[in-house]
């Protein structure tokens, strides 16, 4: 795509404080990457003097906003549309059936017209206030706006924002039909901008006619202010257990082990009461509730409101409840008029110890806590994916917004790589792809051959299998609202979502270096000068004593900063990061620097501290005391226990020297003398 920089002024931080900038000196319709999250465009777009139509993927996002801003905008709230009727769980990944609204036709008609209304009254309202019109709206209920103020006569008065347009993809898999037909909707507006800071990547949108030849421009930060962009501050670890790693974290604040930091703004110590936790699934969530006992006064849930949602959070918190109370004929439970999915806190309100975020908030929406640390959990091997380290990671480090909290910008991250049951080549995914092309274009040609009755009947069954099955087998999409009757197409944008859900598991996720080398590209993880020329010396080094040395030395010097460090660390052979992780600088050094007693003393705490136990309970029982391998057969061994519990790390020979005390010998395999080792107990 060709891309035009638009460079932002010096001493401009918030798009707010650039009196120049406005949308329509830049040819609409076109696509704006912000390029840095939390930049303040959607309040630039609140309080502009243009008439605008916000339209967000998440209403969350649109909550947060009408509560920051209750005279200025006007939320449409459609309770009774798809979000509330049908949603496949786009954080389980799992298809729940229909629930049928219990409103007959006539009330689900009413409703709509006193929406409609709704939008009339408040136009009036502020027409003759004389101030500008700041509409917020879903994706899914933009149509009704665009069909009330096109009968008023006003639509090509509004500008449109299409926040977070890289949703119109990732959704796409798991909701039917609403963000196809929101690009039917809005096909043909002028002005119009598609707005992200993580905009979907150039090759994905080169594929869909919609935006691949749209003009596309590039905020600027860093021309006129290199300083004004700062690299996160990043701890990334990669685990075989996010459910462990995140009741370390839960349990770390229920004893009160809070982490302190110097806050810049007093010149004291500030020490984090609160934790920002953001996970894959509801179900992840609940695991954690009832895990740790965590009770619904000191835990806030944001999560998309289905019913489903709220069931299986509020089932929850009365399993809590009810195993505090095992003897009682009736435990107490939630009252079924308390909300277990609550609401962001806004500015100068309380926040609860724990704030438990699904990919519903990771977009635009606004925290305030003054101490809060973040804690980013991602698992590529369930069907709803992982973080995606090149979009998500960026606009969950944008949501805290105040500088006085220290940990503003800086974030704890768990990652699990995917598994090799999960693994797919790319081989087997076109073929798979190429299925479902072959399947769509047949019933496309089914229902084009078909006569007028036929089609009727036919289109009510592809609406069905579009529900239900999610695109599990084809990519036919029923459109709603292109004209006076529905029309199946084909969904090109369900078919550009799983390719990158492809390319997040298969690929960003295959391993801890495919990792880093994703966040190297994104500029998340530091790679300057000072980390190339630490890791270079690193190299330079053979003896390994001289090399912890130096380990120990780069970490701990007060001018490297934490992005540096782990940029050091996933460049030098793994064991070595594996080594500070666990210990820490200290230890390595209290160890005389010796890798035996290190490795010792790692090895101890591994096992205590890791799910792994399973791993190291099946390499006791493989190689046995008093027995000699020879080295090749243990490499083989080793991997594959390595490869059965998706342990991250090349096999070698000796790799037994963690868990045995060995002795080289020489093993006659096959009538030939090999090289060797004689397991002489554990250690």
């Amino acid at each position: 795509m060709n891309k035009e920089k638009i460079v932002v002024p010096s001493g401009v931080r918030y798009i707010g404080e650039w009196k120049e900038y406005r949308l329509e000196d830049y040819a609409f319709p076109h696509i704006l990457n912000k390029v840095l999250t939390g930049c303040g465009f959607t309040e630039y777009c609140i309080s502009n003097q243009q008439n605008l139509i916000l339209v967000s993927p998440r209403k969350f996002l649109l909550e947060n906003k009408e509560d920051q801003h209750p005279d200025e905008v006007y939320y449409v709230r459609n309770e009774i549309g798809q979000g509330a009727d049908y949603e496949r769980n786009i954080l389980d990944g799992k298809s729940y059936k229909e629930k049928k609204s219990k409103l007959t036709d006539e009330e689900i008609k009413k409703h709509i017209l006193d929406l409609k209304q709704g939008i009339r009254d408040y136009c009036y309202k502020v027409a003759l206030s004389g101030k500008p019109k700041k509409i917020l709206v879903t994706y899914d209920s933009f149509r009704h706006v665009k069909e009330v103020l096109t009968e008023m006569g006003v639509f090509q008065n509004y500008q449109v924002v299409v926040d977070e347009f890289q949703s119109i993809f990732i959704d796409s898999r798991f909701k039917a039909d609403s963000e196809i037909e929101l690009l039917f909707h809005i096909k043909d507006i002028q002005k119009l901008c598609y707005v992200s800071a993580t905009p979907m990547l150039d090759k994905y949108l080169d594929m869909l006619d919609e935006f691949k030849n749209l003009p596309y421009y590039e905020l600027d930060w860093t021309s006129e202010d290199i300083n004004r962009v700062k690299k996160p501050d990043l701890d990334i670890k990669f685990t075989r257990s996010i459910s462990e790693e995140a009741n370390k974290v839960i349990r770390n604040y229920q004893d009160g082990k809070f982490e302190q930091r110097l806050n810049s703004d007093t010149g004291g110590i500030s020490e984090s009461r609160e934790a920002t936790i953001f996970m894959n699934s509801v179900k992840n969530i609940c695991q954690a509730i009832r895990t740790n006992n965590l009770h619904l006064e000191e835990c806030n849930v944001l999560c998309a409101r289905t019913q489903e949602n709220e069931r299986q959070v509020k089932s929850a918190f009365n399993d809590v409840l009810k195993k505090e109370h095992p003897d009682d004929l009736k435990p107490p439970r939630l009252s079924k008029g308390v909300c277990a999915i609550g609401k962001i806190p806004k500015r100068g309100e309380l926040h609860k110890m724990f704030t438990f975020c699904t990919r519903t908030v990771y977009l635009g929406a606004d925290f305030y806590s003054t101490n809060s640390r973040t804690f980013v959990f991602g698992d590529s091997n369930i069907e709803c994916l992982s973080v995606d380290i090149s979009m998500d990671l960026e606009q969950i480090l944008g949501r805290q917004r105040l500088d006085e909290n220290p940990w503003k910008n800086s974030a704890n991250v768990y990652i699990k790589t995917t598994s090799g049951k999960n693994k797919l080549t790319q081989e087997d995914f076109d073929n798979f792809i190429k299925t479902k092309v072959k399947q769509s274009n047949n019933l496309l040609k089914i229902y084009d051959d078909s006569d007028l009755e036929r089609k009727e009947a036919f289109i009510k069954t592809l609406y069905a299998l579009a529900r239900l099955n999610s695109y599990k087998d084809d990519y036919v999409s029923v459109n709603q609202h292109s004209g006076n009757k529905p029309v199946p197409v084909f969904n090109n944008l369900v078919l550009v979502s799983e390719m990158r859900a492809f390319e997040v598991q298969q690929i960003d996720y295959k391993d801890r270096f495919s990792v880093i080398n994703t966040l190297k590209d994104r500029g998340i993880v530091e790679t300057n000068e000072t980390v190339k020329e630490a890791v270079s010396k690193f190299e330079s080094i053979t003896n390994t004593v001289d090399r912890l040395k130096f380990l120990v030395s780069f970490t701990t010097n007060t001018n490297i900063t934490k992005g540096e460090i782990n940029g050091f660390l996933y460049q030098i052979p793994s064991k070595y990061g594996e080594y500070y992780r666990l210990l820490g600088p200290d230890r390595i050094k209290a160890n005389g620097y010796l890798e035996t007693r290190i490795r010792n003393e790692w090895l101890k705490m591994n096992s205590e501290v890791t799910p792994e136990d399973d791993m190291i309970t099946k390499i006791y029982s493989t190689f046995k005391k008093g027995e000699k391998y020879g080295n090749q057969k243990i490499k083989v061994v080793l991997k594959e226990i390595y490869s059965e519990f998706n342990f991250d790390k090349t096999a070698k020979a000796q790799d037994l020297d963690l868990y045995f005390v060995i002795k080289k010998t020489k093993v006659l395999e096959d009538g030939i003398w090999v090289n060797g080792l004689e397991i002489l107990g554990k250690r």
